[in-house]
């Protein structure tokens, strides 16, 4: 799995968080890296995001399409 946004880890190692993240400490990954599928699985990633992220991604493209929808039938 490849990073979709720049994942850092926590002091003690045991977290994965985002950019911009008080607790983050160390860089783990940044778009384009690969990531084990073991580390995927124990952080919770999903889509090479964090889980919070992969659902608002989720969201957008959704609302993307929604509004792409609304915009054909407009015309």
């Amino acid at each position: 799995m490849q990073a979709k946004e720049r994942l850092y880890l926590t002091a003690d190692k045991k977290a994965l968080v985002g950019e911009g993240d008080k607790r983050a400490s160390f860089l783990y990954a940044v778009p384009g890296d690969e990531i084990p599928a073991d580390a995927a699985e124990k952080f919770g990633l999903k889509e090479g995001l964090l889980p919070a992220s992969a659902a608002k991604e989720a969201k957008e493209r959704a609302n993307k399409e929604a509004k792409a929808g609304e915009n054909k039938d407009a015309k």
